[in-house]
């Protein structure tokens, strides 16, 4: 019968097939509705009905996918697979199924700039696990608009406490987290973010600095091509991202 790698595979093609069948017509702008920078969050939730597939390729021959559905205009659910070692000939890493979750508790209309708390995945990628785990948490993030280049540009900043794996959940492991989309235009838009701070330790060779640029080749369908770096690991690593939007 079928291998483990011939399943997965087709359960992710037909979750995008689903997802293009059932889709109603819709422009998408490049960076309007990613939900997260790079890995850093955005205080941004999709409108009730909303779904945002991704699939990322990322070091190592690990493939990483998530689903995301807006259950009203201020919360969304999730769900993401991440499989290490996928792409090659070495023994795949199969990690459980992850949780995403994000409520949005200001959404920046008055004084106070948009602010949403959630629970997520911090980084995608095998250099950033511990104990072979993707290191998952809480998170409050602000996000701020700015003008740049005649468009509204983005700029989100917050903090994270991981949880799981639990041997990692300890108060000298919180970290702080900044980072910005810049959109040329609807088609192509820059993004940096700065993350895994850890000021009151001075802890600066495990910060990554991850920068990337988003295209929109076709209505609804996007692709990142990114890029991270920490002083710990003194290499670039190099993420490839696909991603679709759509309405229900």
């Amino acid at each position: 019968m079928f291998g483990k790698k011939t399943v997965i595979v087709l359960f992710t093609v037909t979750l995008f097939a689903v997802a293009l069948l059932t889709s109603a017509p819709f422009v998408l702008e490049a960076g309007s509705f990613d939900l997260n920078i790079i890995d850093v969050p955005k205080a941004y939730t999709p409108y009730r009905g909303d779904m945002n597939f991704g699939f990322s390729v990322y070091d190592g021959g690990g493939i990483f996918t998530s689903a995301v559905l807006g259950v009203s205009d201020f919360v969304f659910l999730g769900i993401y697979f991440d499989m290490g070692r996928f792409i090659g000939s070495d023994t795949v890493d199969l990690s459980q199924p992850g949780v995403i979750a994000r409520f949005l508790i200001t959404d920046g209309s008055k004084t106070l700039p948009a602010i949403a708390v959630g629970y997520s995945y911090f980084m995608r990628g095998e250099l950033s696990k511990v104990d072979g785990t993707i290191v998952n948490g809480a998170y409050i993030v602000a996000s701020n608009s700015y003008y740049l280049f005649r468009n509204e540009q983005n700029l989100s900043y917050g903090l994270r406490y991981p949880i799981v794996p639990f041997s990692y959940s300890k108060p000298e492991n919180l970290t702080v987290f900044v980072g910005t989309d810049i959109e040329l235009s609807p088609q192509f838009s820059f993004k940096g973010e700065i993350e895994d701070i850890r000021i009151a330790q001075g802890r600066w060779d495990e910060v990554w600095y991850n920068f990337g640029v988003n295209f929109n080749i076709v209505d609804l369908v996007s692709i990142d091509l990114e890029f991270k770096y920490s002083h710990s690991i003194d290499r670039l690593v190099r993420h490839l991202t696909i991603g679709y939007f759509t309405q229900f």
